[in-house]
């Protein structure tokens, strides 16, 4: 072969094995950092992020493709430059899904459903940061700073950011105590998902409309409105919490749909006081929010949610594809909501690991599927038959009026969720294991929703 051959085709190798690492990286290695080591590290990483989003690619194949970016560890220069250019673009993406819906708790369950626990935490960093630069505790929206405050990013009583400082990501890295490889691959990740963010439906106002103060901007409800709430959220989380702890059967069977009772009394009370209060200026006050709703089986957990949603006079929307419902209804409907379902949820998923427990050839997907789809539809019943109990017995308390405050205020939740959601489409039913939908029945009707007469003697 002459030496002009040899060239060509020694040319031809380098190209292509350049071209495969710019838009796949299926083979990443040494090779591959000095054929692109003179390509700037904005381009390089802007190459890899299609890699990042693939699922196809195994965590061993990706790890190789962030030592290629920092340069196989023989050019510490090039792997500070890519922390610094990863942590520019979390901070862009993050302040754009911000600006499209996203709220602070959405992007921390979005990350952590996509990846894991140490992804979640190195976007909290960057919405640390966000909180800082925006001076989020003196001009985000209340329901914003509940949210950092869960997130552990604000101190609600002194009243300030917990870190947020510059350089989020190498903070993290440090924090984490990971090579700088791992670091970068799980940085690249988390920006992969980021990017691809869908836009979400505005609840509340996004940064770049609060204003210069957020002082004197948290409305309430007449106080005796607010009184009745608290009351009725401390008794009902008190026994709920009791049900979801008792191992006795005895005194298991003491709690009844009570707890629906008092739930729609103080629901319809709520409704009463604020109608007297229009007058004033006040409304049903109808107001959105989400729910967060973790793998597994969270199609069938939205199910239960949307159950119980609807007893309760909310809306419920499920978006599978970042994984939370929105809820939408009065504030103390939506409470209520919330309570019960993160209550029966926990003895949902109890009750059903002690049936595949006691036989593990039931512990299949589609025998889960089928218990938390049954479940759902027997606690429906329940619950509607214990709200329609206190409907009766309110009506003959507040007279033909009540039936008018009630229609308004589920039509003004109605119009709240039409102007929400337009174009919404009914979940596909499935075929179910019988099985498991026998047994998802039996354990709702076993399952706690209230505390009978320990209700009746409060």
């Amino acid at each position: 072969m002459s030496t002009s051959k040899q060239q060509r085709r020694a040319d031809k190798k380098r190209r292509a094995a350049q071209a495969r690492h710019a838009h796949r990286a299926d083979a990443p290695g040494a090779d591959t950092a000095d054929a692109l080591r003179n390509v700037s590290v904005d381009q390089l990483i802007a190459a890899s992020l299609d890699v990042f989003g693939d699922k196809s690619f195994t965590q061993a194949k990706l790890l190789e493709l962030a030592a290629a970016l920092n340069g196989q560890g023989l050019n510490p220069t090039r792997a500070r430059e890519v922390g610094a250019a990863i942590d520019r673009l979390l901070v862009r993406c993050v302040d754009s899904m911000f600006e499209h819906g996203w709220q602070p708790a959405d992007v921390a369950h979005f990350v952590k459903r996509t990846g894991t626990q140490r992804s979640q935490r190195l976007v909290v960093a960057v919405i640390a940061g966000h909180a800082r630069r925006h001076d989020a505790v003196d001009r985000a929206p209340h329901q914003w700073l509940d949210q950092l405050d869960d997130l552990g990013v604000v101190d609600a009583e002194r009243k300030a950011v917990i870190g947020g400082r510059a350089d989020a990501f190498s903070t993290w890295a440090r924090t984490e105590r990971v090579h700088e490889d791992e670091a970068t691959m799980v940085g690249l990740q988390v920006l992969a998902h980021a990017i691809r963010a869908q836009r979400l439906s505005r609840l509340i106002d996004q940064p770049s409309e609060w204003g210069a103060t957020n002082r004197g901007a948290f409305a309430k409800l007449p106080a005796t409105v607010g009184e009745i709430d608290a009351k009725a959220l401390k008794l009902i989380r008190n026994l709920l919490a009791k049900a979801e702890a008792t191992t006795f059967e005895a005194e298991a069977a003491t709690f009844s749909a009570k707890a629906q009772e008092l739930m729609t009394r103080h629901s319809i009370d709520a409704a009463v006081i604020a109608s007297a209060a229009r007058g004033s200026g006040h409304d049903f006050g109808v107001e959105s929010r989400r729910v967060h709703i973790d793998n597994p089986y969270a199609d069938e957990k939205a199910v239960l949610l949307a159950v119980i949603a609807d007893v309760n006079g909310v809306r419920s929307v499920w978006s599978p594809r970042v994984g939370f419902s929105t809820v939408v209804g009065i504030p103390v409907d939506l409470h209520l909501t919330d309570l019960l379902f993160t209550s029966l949820l926990v003895q949902a998923t109890k009750a059903s690991a002690e049936t595949t427990g006691a036989d593990r050839r039931l512990s299949t997907p589609s025998f889960r599927r089928a218990f938390l789809t049954a479940f759902a539809n027997r606690i429906g019943e329940r619950l509607e038959a214990a709200k329609a109990k206190v409907g009766q017995e309110a009506s003959a308390e507040y007279g033909t009026e009540l039936v008018h405050i009630l229609a308004d205020r589920a039509a003004a939740v109605d119009t709240a969720f039409a102007e929400a959601f337009p174009e919404t489409v009914q979940m596909a039913s499935r075929r179910l294991d019988a099985r498991g939908y026998h047994a998802g029945r039996a354990a709702a009707d076993r399952a706690h929703i209230g505390a009978g007469d320990a209700i009746a003697r409060r």
